[in-house]
């Protein structure tokens, strides 16, 4: 009978050497994971972080939005302090989500996006309590041109919102699966590991020992991790219930009291309307138009906030030519009543709306007719040509790959001081007094984000005395 063959020293030495390789090897791997893991598990704190902020901004926008709109019904001044807070709050919400998404470039243009949009609808705000305050009315300053503007303000704002929601929810999905991918992979490597050194004999026990007591805190560190993972699942869940609570409510709850407001004017106007005196009938009438406008409001809130995951914009080329000729026809007796002449190259076809583009030279040619010197026929010119290279280069913010036609607007009129040549595209900015030409001074403000909507630009030149010349740039369609 054989005695048993026992390693030698010399082989226990070598199993001890491979078992302590093997040891650290897999601790190595093991705290390689473990610091992945851990890494994964702060990068998905951070991303419900920011989706956490991004709501609370955009809860402070519908409160500006509530606010002052409740100003401008009510004239309580506690609304106005409120929307002084809530512009207060998205400003201090903006800079936190600038910093906390410092090292993702797109969510820096998006923030920034943010932060310009913000602004520029408070300043639209400030304009109309402005005016509010001035006039004790909103009476010709509100107008469906003015409410479109708004409108899609509103719902840029909102766009920008969804989209960082959407970039952050891309990188949780991103970090949640490499998160699962090392916490999966984490006991194959302890488990094979461990094989190998219970092979190699008695002399490594205590080493697995050893290392099985450090896998055992690994689990439970694994666990802890999953427990707070389900807890920011459940707080993004928890968020989504309180949108769609919010959907209810605006289409439900608050229409219902709306609902009541205008069946009850009704009844007065058709019950009252004899009885009643003074400007009894103007307040009713009133009060029925603000809830009907209301309600319009909630309605196209909730038709933005469904249409987040559609294009919005039914874009298609537009024969410039043809929009142009249909405009001039609507306003002939305006051209005739200037004795103007209105003459149109060819202009070829570009990307965008019927509508929007006829709103463009709608705008530019009736300025150019409201501008024209008393007594001088009005000479209005439309040309086109293919865009020099170096007019492009100009404006770096413009797609330099890309080929753009150069669409002037030429008048006669009284023209400006060159110095105003950016100003006049400002929101509510005129270079005239009230009483001498009619009109808001934001068509021109209109007319250039309809351009900047399709990646173009438009700037005008001018010298007083010898007429305007607006420069419209726009991509060329690529066949």
């Amino acid at each position: 009978m054989k005695e048993p063959k026992y390693p030698s020293l010399h082989q226990v030495k070598i199993y001890s050497i491979v078992t302590l390789i093997l040891i650290m090897v897999g601790s190595g791997v093991s705290y390689w994971t473990a610091g992945r893991i851990d890494f994964y598990t702060n990068e998905l704190m951070h991303t419900d972080k920011v989706v956490k902020r991004t709501g609370e901004l955009y809860a402070s926008i519908l409160e500006r939005e509530t606010n002052i709109r409740g100003y401008v019904i009510t004239k309580d001044q506690d609304f106005l302090s409120y929307y002084n807070q809530s512009n207060i709050d998205a400003k201090l919400l903006i800079d936190e989500l600038q910093v906390l998404t410092i090292d993702n470039a797109q969510q820096q243009r998006n923030i920034e996006q943010l932060r310009n949009l913000v602004e520029e609808r408070i300043r639209s705000f400030e304009a109309t309590v402005s005016y509010l305050d001035t006039h004790g009315s909103l009476e010709g300053f509100v107008g469906p041109t003015r409410t479109n503007v708004e409108l899609t303000g509103y719902k840029l704002i909102k766009n920008i919102v969804f989209d960082i929601n959407q970039v952050e929810n891309k990188l949780f999905i991103q970090r949640n699966k490499r998160l699962v991918n090392n916490i999966n992979a984490l006991p194959f490597i302890v488990g094979l590991i461990s094989l190998f050194s219970v092979t190699i004999g008695l002399m490594t026990l205590f080493s697995v020992y050893q290392y099985n007591k450090a896998q055992k805190n690994s689990y439970l560190e694994i666990s802890d991790v999953q427990k707070k993972l389900r807890e920011k699942i459940q707080l993004l869940d928890d968020l989504n219930v309180e949108l769609e609570q919010f959907a209810y409510v605006a289409s439900h709850d608050l229409q219902e009291p709306l609902r009541k407001i205008t069946a009850f004017s009704d009844l007065l106007n058709l019950q009252y309307y004899d009885k009643l005196e003074g400007d009894g009938l103007l307040y009713l009438n009133r009060i029925t138009a603000a809830a009907v406008r209301m309600r319009q409001l909630i309605t196209d809130l909730l038709e933005y906030s469904r249409a987040g995951k559609i294009d919005l914009d039914a874009i298609r080329p537009v024969m410039l030519n043809k929009v142009i000729a249909e405009l001039l026809e609507d306003i002939e007796i305006a051209i005739q009543d200037k004795s103007a002449q209105v003459q149109v190259d060819p202009l070829g076809k570009v990307l965008g709306s019927d509508t929007e583009f006829r709103q463009v030279f709608q705008n530019l040619i009736a300025n150019a007719l409201k501008f024209s010197k008393p007594a001088v026929s009005s000479i209005i010119t439309i040309t086109s040509c293919d865009a020099e290279e170096s007019i492009v280069k100009n404006f770096t913010f413009l797609d330099q790959s890309l080929s753009y036609y150069h669409i002037q607007v030429i008048d006669n009129g009284i023209g400006f001081g060159n110095e105003h040549a950016e100003k006049i595209f400002s929101v509510f900015q005129r270079l005239h007094g009230k009483k001498e030409f009619e009109g808001t001074g934001i068509g021109l403000a209109i007319t250039r984000k309809i351009i900047e909507k399709y990646q173009g630009w438009i700037y005008a030149e001018s010298v007083t005395g010898n007429g305007a010349t607006f420069h419209i740039i726009l991509p060329k369609i690529t066949e």
